[in-house]
């Protein structure tokens, strides 16, 4: 072989393991770098109770054809392709059941649903949940946080309306928009709750008016009950009626319904010698009979206690609002002295707000809070109870 043929082949093998080599990478790129990816969220929030909110968009990029394929969730949703191009796919997705709280979703193959595609999640924003958490914020702190959705909402109304001079990219402008209107949905729970506080509660029985005998007020004594409950009277007694009805004081959440209870149950209260404290609250309880627990626009909760039917339509985590029916009044039937009287009992129990708990209080924790007026006088209470209460 001459000197000039070596260097022809040389020159070939360099370039023919040149391409080869490129050839390697790129078929080793196209078969791990061939996933779908997710190349846009319009939000990372669903707020399923809200009409317009409950929607979202997320866009795939993939080499596969997306056309085949759908969005799939334990919640009741529907999902379609909204835009196509190249390789690109807008999902649109609406929830539609609000009592959903499963945050994941999957892309999945139209005809074979256990060909999943891509897994994805969405933070599902109730209006409970919202409310619960900023239930346990002082006024103070969310008169903060409204000034600063304020100021955030005057700041991205230009993303109110596409303008393609301001904005030409339009993903971006739909981000923006979206952020406008999820803080204008805060801003609104946020400044109702603010005004809420500036009201006061309804007395819970129509046509009636809040005790004046000390016995039927709050830290009355209980005497006959001090074995097993510390025998103080925490709330309110208003005598009525049987099946009158009762009205919610507030606007507020429910956050226990106790229904269904037997003269029976109340066998279970603890009366051996050395009762906890802790047990002394839990009989206190079973004494209640029938409730409904309400955490208040104004940060307390509020036990209703003695009642006799309780609405369908009453269930934990609804949002109830002020002087809706929600229930009516039953006999008392307390186990010491068979009492045989029709009365609401209510205490309210005032929220402590550490601010280490926001969104942790759990049912043991309401029955522990400090009631409304707890050691005040008769005449204290007297005084100060029309200040808390709406004529």
């Amino acid at each position: 072989m001459n000197k000039k043929s070596i260097i022809i082949s040389i020159i070939s093998i360099i370039i023919f393991s040149l391409l080869f080599g490129y050839s390697l990478v790129y078929a080793w790129t196209w078969i791990f770098n061939n996933d779908t990816n997710i190349a846009f969220k319009l939000s990372e929030n669903v707020f399923i109770d809200s009409s317009t909110l409950n929607t979202n968009e997320i866009m795939f990029k993939s080499w596969k054809d997306l056309t085949k394929y759908k969005i799939k969730s334990k919640c009741d949703i529907f999902s379609k392709i909204k835009y196509k191009k190249w390789d690109y796919y807008l999902f649109e997705i609406k929830f539609f059941n609000n009592k959903c709280d499963d945050s994941n979703l999957i892309l999945v193959n139209k005809n074979n649903e256990n060909e999943i595609e891509k897994k994805f999640t969405f933070n599902i924003v109730k209006e409970y949940n919202a409310l619960s958490n900023l239930l346990d914020i002082k006024t103070s702190k969310l008169i903060s946080f409204q000034n600063t959705l304020n100021i955030k909402v005057k700041l991205y109304s230009k993303y109110d309306n596409y303008n393609r001079n301001i904005e030409k990219n339009y993903y971006t402008f739909l981000r923006n928009n979206r952020s406008l209107n999820e803080s204008i949905y805060n801003l609104k729970l946020i400044s109702n709750i603010i005004l809420k506080r500036s009201e006061k509660y309804k007395i819970p029985i129509v046509g009636h008016k809040l005790p004046t005998l000390a016995v039927k007020m709050p830290n009355s004594g209980r005497w006959y009950r001090k074995d097993y409950t510390d025998w103080i009277h925490h709330g309110w007694d208003i005598d009525a009626n049987f099946w009158d009805k009762i009205v919610s004081m507030d606007d507020w959440i429910i956050v226990r319904v106790v229904s269904g209870f037997r003269f029976s149950d109340l066998n279970y209260i603890v009366k051996w010698d050395n009762v906890s404290n802790y047990d002394k609250v839990k009989n206190l309880d079973k004494l209640r009979w029938n409730q409904v627990w309400l955490k208040t626009m104004k940060w307390d909760v509020i036990f209703y206690s003695h009642l006799n039917e309780i609405f369908t339509n009453i269930k934990v985590w609804e949002v109830v609002k002020k002087w809706q029916p929600i229930w009516t009044v039953w006999i008392s039937w307390v186990p010491d002295v068979n009492y045989n009287d029709y009365h609401l009992h209510f205490p309210i129990q005032v929220n402590p707000f550490n601010p280490d708990m926001i969104g942790k209080y759990d049912l043991d924790d309401y029955m522990n809070w400090d009631w409304m007026f707890k050691g005040k006088s008769h005449e204290y209470i007297l005084k100060h109870q029309d200040s808390l209460f709406e004529d």
